[in-house]
């Protein structure tokens, strides 16, 4: 059988989409040339995680969602800057968490469009494209920068596409 879109793969050792891979690969490649260097992205946590953290508030429980490493894989905040607005460019609804949102150091992902996000995540896209954090709080996101136009990572075109 072949490989679709929503198939589902481990990639960082965790459960994801093929589409999600894909636009992480995309990110990796724009993040690596913009910072000319050679560092990989790291997930904590992948899709389709029912339940896995509660914390999550349901957000990994459907597909397109990932949690990245950034602390004790040696990324300096400039460089999580750079992979952030890099994950944005490639097509994700992406946000920095740090102890100011009351969780350990992170990039929280969505892959914008996936057909198979949880219902909160789906939220989460809404409060991305009105410049907020997608948190509870609901509070303006610290990181402001968001691509124009809009985009979408495209599976069948490989590349960000607007939406």
């Amino acid at each position: 059988m072949a490989e679709g879109p929503y198939t589902r793969v481990t990639w960082s050792g965790k459960t994801i989409n093929a589409r999600t891979r894909d636009a992480l690969l995309y990110a990796q490649k724009l993040w690596r040339k913009r910072g000319n260097h050679h560092k990989s992205i790291q997930l904590a946590q992948g899709s389709y995680n029912k339940g896995g953290v509660s914390a999550s508030a349901g957000t990994h429980d459907g597909g397109g969602v990932v949690d990245i490493r950034t602390t004790g894989v040696g990324l300096d905040p400039q460089e999580t800057k750079d992979l952030n607005k890099a994950l944005k460019d490639a097509g994700f609804a992406a946000w920095i968490r740090d102890s100011r949102d009351g969780m350990s150091p992170h990039i929280h992902a969505i892959a914008i469009a996936d057909k198979q996000m949880a219902a909160s995540a789906s939220r989460q896209v809404v409060s991305f494209d009105q410049g907020r954090n997608g948190l509870r709080s609901n509070a303006k996101d610290r990181n402001t920068y968001r691509p124009d136009p809009k985009l979408r990572f495209s599976y069948k075109q490989g590349k960000p596409v607007p939406r």
